[in-house]
C-alpha cells in the first residue's frame, strides 16, 4: 500500500485512467481511479474495500479508515478536497489540447444549443461534447477528461448556482468561442440580482475570441458590453434591431416552419427552421451562427438539410414497455462514448435480479469518433463488462470493426431500414431488456416505435431523478441512524410499483411498504430483495408471506393467533411481525385495553414470532389545528413502547411518522419513518412543497381538431357550447383513464404548446374536448394534463379531493414511461 498527498499529473498513476465515483456503476477499467466525494448521507470511503475486491487499485480519499490497511496493493492520494483534485486534473488535461473549444452558458437552452451544434457539425469533423446535461462542477470535469487526440472540436456547457463557481469551470473549459444563450429566473436564488448572475456567468468568457448572444435583452446586452471593454472579444450580437452585428428577420410561414433572414457584414443568408416557438427559434439562431463561425465554408444547402432534421431534444433515458415481454430503454437521440457508459449503467440497474432472456443493445455508429479502431475496441470492452448477450450494430463503422465484438449473438446492418426490414424474419425479440442507443442521423426513433407495445396514446411519465431527489431530501432531514420505509402500495401511488421499488432499492432504502400480499409477491418475483412490510394480511395469504419472505402487520388478536398457529403447525422458525397500535386513528391496531394481553402473547411465543417493529398512524400530522391531538398520539405511542420493551425485553424498530409527520414532527422520528406521498413530490401540508420535485407528468395527445360554430355543440348531453367560431380539440384521455368527469365544462385547464386550454363539454369515457382558443396546435401534438408546469393540487381542488386520489385513479391502461 502506498499513500501520497499529491502525484504529478504527468505520472503513470493518471495515464489511461478515468475517474469513477459511484461504486454501483459499471467499472470499465481496473486502472480507473475511485474518488471519494462525501455526501450529506453517504460516505463512499466505506466502499473502498469492496472496490478493491473488484480490482480497483487507485483511490482519492479525504478521510482515512483502518480498513484501508487491508488494501495492500492500493495507491491512495489523501487530500482534503477530492473534487478540487479532479478539477485540477481536468485543467491539466485541457491544457494538452490546442483545438477550438466552444463554451456555452445561460439560464436556458444550454443543452439544446450544444446538442444541435453537434448535429450540424459532427459529419464534418470529429468532435466531443458534454454528455447529457453535464454542466456542474463535477460534470464539466468529467466531460473535459473525455477529450482525445482525434478530436478537432470540443463543445462544453457550464451551469452555476451561486458566486465563485464559474471561475473553476472556466479554468477547465478555456473556451475560444462563447455562446450566452439567454438570462432568466433559473438559479436566481443564489444571487443578489440578475446583474450579479450575468456578471458571474460572463466569467466563462474571459479568454474567448468571440461571443455570440441575443442583444434583445437590454440588461444582458449592457453587461456584455461592459464585460468586453478592454478585452479582445469580437461581439457577435444578433437581434431584430439595426445595432445588432447579425440583423435577424423572422417570418413564421405555417404551423410548423419558420423562415429566418440573417444580414451582416460577413454574409446575407436565409434558412427554414422546423419550429415556430420562440425558444426553439432563439436556440436555432445561436446554433447557426456558431456553426458558420466555426465552419465558414459550410455549404448552405447542406446546412439547411441538417437544420430541418433538428428536433427538440429529449435528454432522458426513457424506460418503456415493449412488445413480446420486452422492456425498452430509449436513448435514441445521440450516441457518444460517455453517453453509452451512462446508458449501460441504466441498463444494468434495470436488469438486475430480473429474468430477462437477454440484455440487448441496439447501437449505431458513433459519428464523431472517426475511424479509430482503439475507440471501437473500448466500446467492445464496455459491452463485455456489461454482459451484453445480443448486439444489433447499425452503420458502416461498426460493420468494419465487427471482429472486435465478442457477443454471443451479434447482428450487423448497414442502416436502420435494413434492420427494420429484418425484424420478424432474420431477427426476433422476446422477453429482452433492450437499450436503443443511436446517433440522430440513424433515426432510431423508428426502431423504438416498431418495438414498443402498441397501447394507449396517453402516458404517465415518471421522473426517476425527481423520485431520487425527494427520497434524499427527506433522508437528509433525518438523523443518520433513522431508517426509511418507502410506501409503494397502490401501484406506488399510481406511478408503477416495481420501477419505483427498484430505484429505491438502488438508493439503499431500508424497507418497502405495500398494502397487500400480492403487491409484495409481484415485487419479489421481479427481483426486489429488500425487506417488505405488508399492511393487510389474511390467513389465506400466510403461505405466500413465508414463501416470498414478506413481513406481515399484526393489528388484531385474531390474525396474530392464526399466524402463530400456522407457524407452529408448519414447524417454521420464528417469523418477523410488525405490530400496529391504535393511538387515535381508529382504523386498525391494538388499543390500550389490549396491551397486556398482547405482551403476554408475544412473550409466550418468542420461538414462533419476532417483533421487528411497532408502529402507529398519525391522523392529522399535516394540520396545525390538530397539533394537540397529534401530540397526544405520540405520547400514547411512547407510553406503549416503554411498556412493551420492558415486558418482552427485545429491541425492535419504532415508527409513527408519515410524510407530513417528517415535515412537522421530526422530534418523533424514532428508529424509522414511513415515506409515502412526499416521495412522489407532494406535501400535504404544502410547507415543504417548494423543496420537492414533481415525479409524475400525465400527457395525452390531440386526436382531432375541428371548428365549431355557435349553432353546434360537442359531447354528451350537448354540454359543450360556444358563442363564436371555436377550434375544439379531441384529446386521448377520459374518465376511464382517471381524468374525472368533474374536470369537464371548463373547470380544468391543460397545456398545449405552453398555452392553457380549458375543457369544454362533458368528459367522455375514453376522450374529452378542449377549447384551443389562440393556441398554436395540430393533430398529434402533446397535451399536458398535470406535471411540473400544471399543478396536480389544482386538479384535486376542482374535484374536491386530494392528490393521492388523483394519482391512484390513473388507470393501468395508461402507459408508464420511466426516465432518467
Amino acid at each position: 500500500m502506498q499513500t501520497y498527498t499529491d502525484i504529478p499529473f504527468e505520472a503513470d498513476f493518471w495515464a489511461n485512467a478515468k475517474p469513477i465515483f459511484d461504486s454501483r456503476k459499471l467499472i470499465n477499467n481496473q486502472n480507473d481511479i475511485f474518488f471519494c466525494f462525501l455526501g450529506k448521507s453517504n460516505n463512499p470511503h466505506l466502499y473502498v474495500q469492496d472496490l478493491y475486491q473488484k480490482g480497483i487499485r487507485k483511490f482519492v480519499v479525504s478521510h482515512w479508515l483502518s480498513t484501508f490497511e487491508n488494501c495492500q496493493e492500493a495507491i491512495f492520494i489523501h487530500t482534503p478536497e477530492p473534487l478540487r483534485l479532479l478539477q485540477d486534473w481536468a485543467v491539466w488535461h485541457r491544457n494538452q489540447f490546442a483545438i477550438p473549444v466552444v463554451g456555452i452558458t445561460g439560464s436556458n437552452g444550454k443543452t439544446i444549443v450544444k446538442e444541435w451544434l453537434f448535429e450540424l457539425l459532427n459529419d464534418d469533423l470529429p468532435l466531443i461534447k458534454s454528455p447529457k446535461s453535464y454542466n456542474s462542477q463535477l460534470g464539466v470535469a468529467l466531460s473535459v477528461l473525455e477529450m482525445r487526440p482525434q478530436h478537432q472540436l470540443a463543445i462544453f456547457e457550464a451551469g452555476i448556482s451561486t458566486y465563485g463557481e464559474m471561475q473553476r469551470l472556466q479554468a477547465m473549459i478555456q473556451p475560444n468561442l462563447g455562446i450566452f444563450t439567454n438570462i432568466g429566473e433559473a438559479h436566481s436564488e443564489g444571487f443578489r440580482s440578475q446583474v450579479d448572475k450575468i456578471s458571474e456567468k460572463l466569467n466563462l468568457f474571459n479568454t474567448v475570441s468571440a461571443l455570440i448572444y441575443n442583444r434583445q435583452n437590454p440588461i444582458l446586452a449592457q453587461e456584455i458590453a461592459n464585460f468586453a471593454k478592454n478585452k479582445s472579444i469580437k461581439l457577435l450580437s444578433w437581434g431584430t434591431d439595426e445595432n445588432s452585428f447579425f440583423k435577424i428577420k423572422i417570418i413564421k410561414i405555417d404551423n410548423d416552419k419558420t423562415q429566418i433572414f440573417i444580414h451582416s457584414e460577413l454574409f446575407n443568408i436565409d434558412f427554414y427552421l422546423p419550429f415556430i416557438d420562440n425558444a426553439s427559434i432563439e436556440n436555432a439562431i445561436h446554433t447557426i451562427l456558431a456553426a458558420l463561425y466555426l465552419q465558414p465554408n459550410l455549404d448552405k444547402n447542406i446546412l439547411q438539410k441538417r437544420l430541418l432534421l433538428l428536433k427538440n431534444i429529449n435528454m432522458r433515458l426513457q424506460k418503456k414497455e415493449g412488445a413480446n415481454g420486452c422492456v425498452l430503454i430509449d436513448d435514441s437521440y445521440n450516441n457518444d462514448l460517455a453517453g453509452l457508459k451512462i446508458a449501460l449503467d441504466f441498463l444494468i440497474q434495470n436488469a438486475d435480479n430480473q429474468e430477462f432472456a437477454s440484455k440487448t443493445l441496439i447501437l449505431s455508429d458513433m459519428l464523431e469518433l472517426g475511424e479509430d479502431a482503439k475507440i471501437y475496441s473500448e466500446i467492445a470492452k464496455l459491452l463485455q463488462i456489461a454482459n451484453i448477450k445480443k448486439l444489433v450494430a447499425i452503420g458502416k463503422k461498426l460493420t468494419t470493426y465487427q471482429h472486435l465484438f465478442k457477443v454471443e449473438n451479434a447482428y450487423f446492418y448497414p442502416d436502420t431500414n435494413s434492420f427494420l426490414a429484418a425484424i420478424g424474419k432474420d431477427i426476433y425479440f422476446y422477453n429482452e431488456i433492450i437499450l436503443i442507443k443511436g446517433a440522430r442521423a440513424f433515426e432510431f426513433e423508428k426502431i423504438c416505435q416498431h418495438l414498443q407495445k402498441k397501447i394507449h396514446s396517453a402516458v404517465l411519465e415518471i421522473n426517476l431523478n425527481s423520485l431520487a431527489h425527494n427520497f434524499l431530501y427527506y433522508k437528509n432531514k433525518l438523523d443518520k441512524t433513522t431508517k426509511i420505509m418507502a410506501m409503494v402500495k397502490a401501484f406506488a401511488y399510481g406511478s408503477g410499483s416495481f420501477e419505483v421499488a427498484q430505484l429505491l432499492q438502488y438508493q439503499q432504502v431500508d424497507y418497502l411498504g405495500v398494502a397487500y400480499v400480492d403487491e409484495g409477491t409481484a415485487l419479489r418475483e421481479k427481483g426486489i430483495y429488500c425487506p417488505i412490510m405488508v399492511l393487510n394480511t389474511h390467513e389465506n395469504n400466510f403461505y405466500q408471506l413465508i414463501k416470498y419472505n414478506l413481513e406481515p402487520v399484526i393489528f388484531s388478536f385474531e390474525i396474530l393467533n392464526k399466524f402463530i398457529q400456522f407457524i407452529s403447525q408448519n414447524q417454521l422458525k420464528a417469523q418477523p411481525i410488525h405490530i400496529e397500535i391504535d393511538t387515535g386513528m381508529r382504523r386498525l391496531g391494538f388499543d390500550k385495553t389490549e396491551w397486556q394481553s398482547l405482551a403476554d402473547l408475544v412473550i409466550n411465543n418468542k420461538n414462533l414470532i419476532q417483533v421487528k417493529s411497532v408502529f402507529s398512524h398519525l391522523a392529522a400530522a399535516e394540520d396545525a389545528q390538530h397539533d394537540d391531538f397529534t401530540q397526544q398520539q405520540i405520547a400514547i405511542f411512547e407510553e406503549f413502547n416503554q411498556f412493551l420493551s420492558k415486558a418482552i425485553d427485545e429491541n425492535y424498530l419504532k415508527h409513527i411518522l408519515n410524510s407530513a409527520g417528517i415535515n412537522r414532527w421530526l422530534s418523533a422520528q424514532y428508529d424509522m419513518v414511513r415515506l409515502g406521498i412526499g416521495l412522489y413530490g407532494i406535501d400535504s401540508s404544502t410547507a415543504q412543497q417548494a423543496f420537492l420535485e414533481p415525479v409524475a407528468t400525465l400527457k395525452a395527445v390531440i386526436s382531432q381538431i375541428r371548428t365549431l360554430t355557435p349553432a353546434q355543440t360537442v359531447g354528451y348531453s350537448r354540454k359543450g357550447k360556444t358563442d363564436k367560431n371555436t377550434r375544439v380539440a379531441t384529446i386521448s384521455i377520459g374518465y376511464a383513464d382517471g381524468f374525472l368527469r368533474a374536470f369537464g365544462n371548463g373547470k380544468v385547464q391543460v397545456l398545449v404548446n405552453g398555452q392553457r386550454c380549458a375543457t369544454i363539454g362533458n368528459i367522455c369515457m375514453d376522450m374529452c374536448f378542449i377549447d384551443l382558443g389562440d393556441a398554436v396546435a395540430k393533430e398529434g401534438d402533446e397535451v399536458i394534463i398535470f406535471g411540473e408546469i400544471n399543478d396536480i393540487q389544482q386538479l384535486a381542488q376542482v374535484a374536491n379531493t386530494i392528490p393521492y386520489e388523483i394519482l391512484t385513479n390513473i388507470s393501468e391502461r395508461i402507459n408508464r414511461v420511466f426516465y432518467d
